[in-house]
């Protein structure tokens, strides 16, 4: 099964441990802020606890994945809503629920499966073979252990064969399947006009009195919100780190790391091992297994009587990846391997085959073709590296105190950043104007606009608190302007006032000529002789489908809205096309739609009202799950 998953959720599963190991590098400061404080629960439930900590956590790797996807397109603003940080909580709630009802259920995933997703990440791989050196130096330099990488991919390789066992439990009736497919090929033929309040804008002059009435009536629409500008100063991570990075780091610092992360930098004995196996139900009989060793007795007789390992490998082995490679799984340790195959092949003298091994996914047979010996990666090599992990470890203890001095300065001082952006060596910076509906820049983050607006902030020219945006960044605002909220006068607002009466005037001509057209249609006029009149374009598509590229959507749904039964004659019909734009139409004429079953047609089809049902199956699971749980969740601690 998690051979196919592989394949359905490639993209996805690429994506979210991209997001795995770069998070650790983007969370360097988020552990020190948490270290020695009493757990603060954000969302709580039966079988759900869920910190701050972890919370903090799982928003910085959206953050990335998010950043990773859109780049420069994605809106910063979007990062520190509201919304976005519900959203998260959410994702992180369905997750554990998820976990804790798999693990319950009996889910696992073995040792086998787990090797088989790591090795194959192309990260950790040279020139097409997994590398245990590279998987442990990769995972050393973003400060992550192989013990709790691989507790995450496991996580996530579980949550998506539960996802994808509830997928696939989706079943459509065949019944359900041709009526649908009857609906799906549907066309229907229809003519249409579209009516624009742009065609029927008035340019005649617009009486003083009308201005002045219509002005005395909607001066709400000429309203200037209040408007401020702000000076700011920025404490990030990453300006922290900019101050530190050509710091020397001592021989001493760099020796204390080494030997305290000996361990990452310690390659254990590895062996470059073939195998072929037969695969295994997921609860065999003793017949089957018995079966699968006879199959590998056999082969291993033709292996000793001369055959080569790899040839029968890539003929007789079930699993497709190694097969390809003659059964090679490149050089591994015993940690890679499942308990009973990782034994046998660190037992296993050099060019002997080994007896069948059982395993928790299949029979082995295993060959073990060169062995590199345990070894330390030498200081030398790793001297960077060690530097590295001491600038980040000093960043994270720097960038702690100096955010405790930022909010201490700001509350010290709290008339001005002057006094603050001195004790902190960083510099202050002003916005342009604003208003509640935020601007650019610092200010089109919710959280800043929210905080600048509060009325002691506005009224009392008071400092903001440190207002937490970003990954990790704090910012101090101050109000240095105000512009008071004000009606235009009407000397100013005139041209947009003569502007909004034409238009009020177009669309209602609109409605006017839309209820005559559909008035004189239902009498059974001809709308080719009503266009012609009114001067409009009558448009004449071919037979459509419900989807077509190049109609309107909000037109096809119309059309396919008529009810069959009156279509059989010209059925009139109108709709809304957006920014006051009208479109009145008459069906002429229905075709049943025709999918033969068995065609690609039909298939994709099915397809995809199966994936429909699987995704209801697997939303109904979840709230039955989160119904369950009781959650409470803490919204001050978001």
């Amino acid at each position: 099964m998690l051979n196919a998953l592989r394949e359905k959720t490639q993209g996805l599963m690429g994506a979210a441990l991209l997001v795995i190991l770069v998070v650790p590098f983007v969370l360097w400061g988020v552990s020190s802020y948490f270290g020695g404080a009493a757990k603060v629960y954000v969302a709580r439930g039966h079988g759900l606890r869920i910190t701050q900590e972890q919370f903090a956590r799982a928003l910085a790797q959206q953050r990335v994945a998010l950043e990773h996807a859109f780049g420069k397109n994605l809106n910063p603003a979007l990062l520190s809503s509201g919304k976005f940080k519900r959203a998260v909580l959410r994702g992180l709630i369905n997750k554990t629920l998820l976990i804790h009802s798999a693990l319950k259920a009996g889910y696992v995933v073995n040792r086998d499966e787990l090797a088989y997703e790591i090795r194959h990440i192309p990260a950790f791989r040279v020139k097409g073979h997994f590398s245990p050196t590279r998987y442990r130096e990769l995972l050393a330099g973003q400060g992550l252990t192989v013990p709790g990488f691989e507790r995450r991919v496991r996580d996530l390789t579980l949550l998506n064969e539960v996802k994808a066992g509830l997928l696939a439990s989706a079943f459509v009736p065949q019944q359900v399947v041709a009526h649908a497919a009857r609906l799906f090929g549907q066309k229907r033929a229809f003519a249409y006009v579209v009516l624009s309040p742009r065609q029927l804008m008035s340019t005649a002059p617009v009486s003083p009195a009308r201005i002045q009435q219509y002005y005395a009536k909607h001066q709400q629409a000429f309203r200037l919100p209040q408007q401020i500008r702000i000076a700011y100063v920025v404490l990030s991570p990453h300006a922290v780190m900019h101050t530190i990075k050509d710091q020397k780091v001592g021989m001493a610092a760099l020796q204390r790391a080494y030997q305290a992360h000996i361990a990452q930098f310690t390659r254990p004995e590895e062996r470059l091992v073939r195998h072929i196996m037969i695969a295994l139900p997921p609860h065999p009989t003793a017949q089957a297994i018995a079966s699968a060793k006879a199959r590998l007795v056999a082969l291993r007789a033709q292996i000793q009587h001369g055959a080569s390992f790899a040839a029968l490998a890539r003929r007789y082995s079930q699993d497709p990846a190694s097969a390809a490679h003659g059964g090679s799984l490149g050089f591994v340790t015993q940690a890679d391997l499942s308990k009973p195959v990782g034994r046998a092949a660190f037992a296993l003298p050099l060019h002997k085959v080994s007896a069948p091994i059982v395993g928790r996914s299949g029979v082995h047979l295993l060959e073990v073709s060169a062995i590199r010996p345990a070894s330390v990666v030498p200081f030398a090599k790793v001297r960077a590296t060690l530097a590295r992990m001491v600038l980040k470890k000093r960043a994270r203890k720097r960038m702690y105190h100096l955010s405790e001095r930022l909010r201490n300065a700001a509350y010290e001082h709290p008339h001005g950043l002057a006094p603050v952006a001195r004790r902190l060596g960083i510099k202050v910076r002003e916005s342009g104007w604003f208003t509640r509906a935020g601007g650019v820049g610092v200010a089109a983050l919710p959280q800043v606009v929210k905080a600048v607006f509060a009325p002691k902030v506005l009224a009392g020219r008071r400092n903001t608190h440190a207002i937490a945006v970003g990954a990790d960044a704090l910012v101090v605002a101050h109000v240095v302007a105000r512009k008071a909220a004000r009606f235009q006068p009407l000397a100013t607002a005139r041209p947009a006032v003569v502007r909004a009466i034409r238009a009020a005037d177009a669309r209602r001509r609109v409605k006017a000529r839309e209820a005559l057209l559909l008035k004189e249609l239902r009498k059974g006029a001809s709308l080719k002789v009503l266009a012609r009149q009114m001067h409009l374009v009558l448009e004449v598509p071919a037979a459509a489908e419900a989807v077509t590229p190049g109609l309107a959507p909000a037109l096809l749904k119309a059309v396919f809205a008529t009810p069959v039964s009156v279509a059989a004659h010209p059925a009139p019909g109108s709709a809304h096309l957006g920014h006051g734009r009208r479109a009145v139409f008459v069906v002429h004429q229905v075709l049943p739609g025709v999918v033969h079953p068995g065609s690609a047609r039909y298939l994709k089809l099915e397809r995809s009202l199966i994936s429909d049902s699987g995704v209801e199956t697997y939303l109904a699971y979840m709230k039955s799950l989160r119904t369950r749980a009781h959650i409470h969740i803490n919204a001050s601690a978001l």
